[in-house]
Order: structure tokens, then sequence, then C-alpha cells
């Protein structure tokens, strides 16, 4: 295992406030019904970056969450297969969800990151968990020639 299992996805999975702290710092889009039917990694930025004031904020970030766990805990159990390995390496202590959103929606508001945004939400999730916690490459063994 990763060393990020059931207890990462449960401080992946607590509390809403350094999101609702987050959305409410600065200017976001309002949320709409579209942005539920997670078309693109646009509409889980959306959700994510829902302002405390909307009237979806509670419908968005729960969404938003679920759907960030549920993405994570997916890339976890298939890359436990012997055959695969892991995909990423998230970092011990684990980080809660909530910094796990506020470092997911700095990565997506990246210029860089833009073009990935039209990928679906699980790529745009797994692209974030790939670039954010890159797993060490192993070291060269001695013996070339």
């Amino acid at each position: 295992m990763l060393g990020f299992g059931v207890r990462a996805a449960r401080t992946f999975g607590c509390g809403l406030l350094l999101a609702s702290v987050l959305s409410a710092a600065g200017p976001a889009a309002a949320v709409t019904e579209d942005n539920f039917k997670l078309r693109t990694g646009i509409d889980i930025v959306e959700l994510c970056s829902v302002g405390v004031d909307d009237p979806l904020f509670v419908a968005a970030i729960h969404m938003c969450h679920g759907f960030g766990v549920s993405s994570y805990q997916t890339l976890v159990a298939i890359s436990s297969h012997e055959k695969i390995g892991a995909f990423f390496c998230p970092p011990e202590p684990a980080v809660t969800r909530n910094q796990a959103v506020a470092d997911f929606l700095v990565w997506a508001k990246q210029p860089e990151n833009a073009t990935h945004l039209n990928d679906s939400p699980a790529a745009v999730v797994g692209r974030f968990l790939l670039t954010k916690y890159p797993c060490p490459k192993p070291e060269a063994t001695g013996g070339g020639r």
C-alpha cells in the first residue's frame, strides 16, 4: 500500500473550513446545475471553488470532496496491484482533505495546467496527484560498464 490509504482518505475527507475560507477569499463564478454533470475538469474546479454565499455551496463543496476522495481511492486501489505499482506517492504525514483541495485549486489555476482542464474530471484529479506527489525515482544500481 502507499501509506496514504484509509487514514489518508479519512484526513482527505475531514471538514470544510479551509475550503470555505478559500472560496470566500477570491471571486468565484456562480456554480450552475451544469457543473454537477462533471463533463470536464473545469466543472470540478468550479465546484471546488464555490463561494460560501453561493446557493449551491453545500452541494458543490460536498460534490468536490466526494469526487476527490473517490478518484483518489480508485487510483490507490488500482496502483496497489503488484503489476501496476504506484502512480503517485503522497507525503507522510498525510495532508488533510481541505489542504488537498486547496493544493488542487492552486495547481488547476496555474497557466501551464489550463489545457488539461478540458480533460475529464478524473483525468484532471489524477494529473494533479501525479504532478503534486511524484514517486521518487529508483536509484541506479552500480555495476555499469
